[in-house]
């Protein structure tokens, strides 16, 4: 795989073919069940999967060949800092065969490597880094430090303002988190979300089934 861009112009990110093939495009993550939902996934139609950790990003490689965006979540003490924190985790993720690597962007004390450090080693393996923010201000910063997509993934709800904010400002934004419905799915692509990512109201069955079942209770 070609080395990434690692410059900050968004014109130049923008080129790259592995973002612009997605463009548009529905992403789902599946976190749990990957053995039935991964293939679901793909049978539905997803563009690219968001996955959790290496075994998952091996069995996905197995099944498909759409792009892979792929997390660590590795817990350090003392740390709120969990999803790819460092980047011995994000390399492993790498060997493992995916794409894109997202970790944890947000504005906290890190265990190992700054945001730009982060970046800049997921670039030295050729691999395109999306950071996962929660503020405006955390986006814009990793945007500003090379990052090749931000995503909202932990935005305490899903927020048209924050998409069409960062892509605003040139940011090519993955619309993730809280978006449990169609509609919000329309919402973040006309807010100018590069991509959105659906996880929980597709790949949770045992989710689905809770709400179901208290809908029922509730009307007896």
């Amino acid at each position: 795989m070609p080395p990434i861009e690692t410059t900050t112009s968004p014109a130049c990110r923008d080129r790259d073919p592995r973002l612009e093939a997605l463009r548009g495009k529905l992403i789902i993550s599946c976190q749990d069940y990957i053995e039935s939902m991964i293939p679901a996934a793909v049978r539905g139609g997803a563009s690219a999967l968001r996955v959790n950790g290496p075994e998952a990003v091996r069995f996905a490689r197995a099944k498909t060949s759409l792009p892979l965006i792929a997390c660590n979540k590795t817990y350090f003490p003392g740390s709120e800092v969990y999803l790819t924190p460092t980047l011995r985790t994000a390399m492993s993720l790498i060997a493992a065969g995916a794409e894109m690597i997202a970790f944890d962007a947000r504005d906290l004390p890190r265990p190992r490597q700054s945001v730009a450090e982060m970046i800049a080693g997921i670039h030295a393996a050729g691999r395109i880094a999306v950071a996962d923010i929660q503020t405006h201000e955390e986006g814009m910063a990793a945007h500003a430090h090379g990052a090749d997509v931000v995503a909202t993934t932990f935005a305490s709800e899903f927020s048209p303002q924050l998409v069409s904010g960062l892509a605003g400002g040139g940011v090519t934004v993955l619309a993730e988190g809280k978006i449990d419905s169609a509609e919000r799915v329309r919402e973040a692509s006309l807010a100018g979300a590069w991509a959105v990512c659906v996880g929980t109201a597709i790949t949770r069955p045992h989710l689905l089934a809770d709400h179901f079942r208290q809908a029922m209770e509730q009307s007896l």
